[in-house]
């Protein structure tokens, strides 16, 4: 491999770094493509015509998800993205040319041009680099601190996305081991028949036995469970069938010729992993992952019909469903307060020569709104990603408990008005920037979610060991069936088919932030009487 960089670009650990890599088994498959979405909203926000998700390989890099380029794949001498895997933080180059490292790049010197790259590592639950989210331009850019972190919380949301599929890939190849084994078995069915009966019904897996006309002839009790069926009391060996509604995980109906038991009789050929949907009547709709496999006569090889085995994967389709809507979310949440500051600072730049003290003002007002409001969503993104990868840490001091309730952000509320009860006066050890930030995103959702809230009661317990501080507000109360999901990650609440801005990380954080000092988090609520958010932690 021709190194063109005036640094070594392999690391010590190199061939641990491959095997990582290939262990995700995405070099060369669909799911390296699949990324293209988030690629584009990279693009997007920084306003740059060429944005990619990369793969770093031993001799090439794979950057199949890309906005703005025909290549796919390019010589690793070559590519940036090899010195953005030598270090976990954000690599930028805002002028190739004045760049000793990279000056002389055939990327940089041949008829591409390129002047400015900015890339964040794709890093591994175990620290291991294996690509990187970025951006190129062939012009010179600037990029401060808070395009980094916004570009290093879209590489922990795609690091994310790539373990979620590896976990699903593993569930599938587990699935296909359990049919093996089911068919081995079946051979023996006639010598162990008791056994294989407790094994069946034993199973965390539903099992569906059909002949060649499409007759149910076994079904153990998980698949009885899951599909709502029962033994027919007139006729041994035939179930009763409900006649649930199957659909394509779109919700449009399945056609009885695409059923996966159906394809797998029609052709011969197993069918894996076929994700289907159930909508029982009066029932909440839910999701299975089909395998259908032939059985064929050991003698004749004729076909004899046919196993089926399923599993409920309805929490795996909705973990699927909240990453796709959480990056459509974060497209408008981050795009918003961007578009904001670009149109301000472009009205101050045509100014400027001439500035009109209540225009200038108003932008200037504008501007640090939207930068705060940035500012915001970019720190929850950012701690998100640390909470998921396990780097939340706590640096505990001890400090007065007056010094935050008595702080003027936790104090400015506009229209609200604040009333302090119980003793603050007091000295705790824990982490004071992360209680503070707790304090503050509750009064937020009470000043957010209660607008006709005037007063906004913050009440300090002393509990024997433990320290409670609540947060109340008189506004419209919350539903007790979403009250079990307030504190989940990326959960939104419906205000009567309104929602409210945000990315439905706040209380999230908070909840792991408490966590991690030991303490609870909770929250109670009755629609029109307000909301109480609470959290305690040892003293």
């Amino acid at each position: 491999m021709k190194n063109t960089f005036a640094t070594e670009i392999i690391l010590p650990n190199e061939q641990e770094r491959l095997h990582a890599l290939r262990s995700y088994r995405i070099l060369g498959t669909y799911a390296e493509k699949s990324f293209k979405s988030i690629a584009k909203l990279v693009a997007d926000i920084f306003k740059s015509s060429i944005a990619m998700i990369s793969l770093v390989d031993a001799e090439e890099v794979y950057f199949g998800s890309n906005v703005g380029m025909d290549n796919a794949v390019g010589p690793r001498g070559e590519s940036f993205c090899s010195l953005t895997i030598l270090k976990p933080e954000v690599n930028v180059i805002e002028d190739a040319l004045l760049d000793p490292v990279v000056a002389n790049n055939p990327l940089v010197c041949g008829d591409f041009g390129l002047r400015f790259y900015a890339g964040a590592p794709l890093i591994t639950h175990d620290g291991f680099m294996i690509g990187t989210v970025c951006l190129v331009d062939t012009k010179p850019r600037t990029f401060n601190d808070h395009d980094k972190s916004i570009l290093e919380g879209m590489a922990g949301l795609v690091m994310e996305q790539i373990e979620l599929r590896l976990q699903n890939l593993l569930d599938t190849e587990r699935q296909a081991v359990v049919n093996d084994q089911l068919l081995a078995s079946n051979e023996k069915l006639s010598a162990s028949e008791g056994r294989f009966q407790t094994i069946l019904d034993t199973m965390a897996e539903g099992v569906r036995i059909i002949d060649t006309s499409g007759r149910l002839v076994y079904a153990n009790i998980m698949a009885q469970h899951l599909l709502g069926l029962t033994p027919s009391k007139i006729e041994d060996g035939v179930y009763d069938d409900p006649k649930w509604q199957l659909l394509w995980v779109n919700g449009s109906p399945l056609p009885e010729e695409d059923h996966p038991m159906a394809i797998m009789m029609r052709t011969g050929q197993p069918v894996l992993d076929y994700e289907v949907a159930l909508q029982p009547p009066g029932r909440e709709r839910f999701y299975i992952s089909v395998n259908a496999a032939p059985i064929f006569d050991r003698q004749s090889g004729e076909l004899t019909g046919g196993i089926g085995t399923f599993m409920d994967v309805t929490n795996r389709r909705k973990v699927l469903q909240q990453k796709d809507e959480f990056i459509n979310v974060a497209s408008h949440e981050l795009r918003t307060p961007v578009t904001s500051l670009k149109a301000a600072m472009q009205i101050m730049d045509r100014i400027k020569d001439n500035p009109k003290p209540d225009v200038l003002a108003k932008m200037i007002d504008q501007s640090n709104k939207s930068l705060s409001r940035l500012t915001s969503l970019i720190t929850d993104l950012l701690d998100s990603n640390r909470i998921s990868q396990g780097q939340l840490h706590l640096r505990k001091t001890k400090f007065n408990l007056s010094s935050i309730l008595e702080s003027q952000h936790i104090r400015d509320a506009e229209k609200h008005e604040i009333i302090i009860e119980g003793i603050i006066d007091m000295e705790i050890e824990a982490d004071e920037q992360q209680i503070d930030q707790v304090l503050v995103n509750l009064l937020s959702n009470a000043v957010k979610y209660a607008p006709e809230s005037k007063v906004i009661h913050v009440i300090i317990e002393h509990l024997a060991e433990q320290l409670k501080i609540s947060v109340k507000d008189s506004g419209p109360g919350i539903a007790q069936d979403q009250l079990i999901h307030l504190f989940e990650r990326y959960y939104r609440v419906d205000y009567s088919g309104f929602q409210y801005s945000g990315l439905g990380l706040g209380l999230y954080i908070s909840s792991e932030i408490i966590k991690k000092h030991g303490g609870t988090i909770g929250v109670e609520s009755v629609v029109g009487s307000g909301t109480t958010f609470w959290f305690t932690i040892p003293i």
